[in-house]
């Protein structure tokens, strides 16, 4: 295996070596032309984004109590169906919500 000198090469070398695709390629062309400016406040920069990414991630999460009986129910068609539970909980809240299951 060759060690590259990356610090040498030019971009055209850099796209090829590293199969840059266009979008990467105009992002390292970006960073070599020093368009990009480090934000004076870095921790606080990194705090904030944590904050957003923990209130989205809090977001997704939803607890709900099922009785004994209906967990076993949900259960047993997760492995007649070959599914996670989390998965067949999914596709069923899903497809509620699309109004292709709709109640007696």
């Amino acid at each position: 295996m060759h060690n590259l000198d990356f610090d040498n090469m030019t971009i055209d070398q850099l796209t090829v070596a590293l199969k840059l695709d266009q979008e990467e390629r105009e992002l390292l062309e970006s960073i070599e032309n020093d368009e990009w400016v480090s934000v004076p406040n870095v921790e606080e920069e990194i705090k904030r984004f944590q904050s957003y990414a923990k209130n989205q991630l809090a977001r997704q999460k939803i607890e709900v109590k099922i009785s004994m009986e209906d967990t076993t129910r949900i259960y047993d068609l997760a492995n007649q169906f070959g599914q996670s539970v989390s998965s067949l909980a999914e596709d069923i809240i899903h497809r509620y919500l699309k109004g292709e299951l709709v109640e007696k």
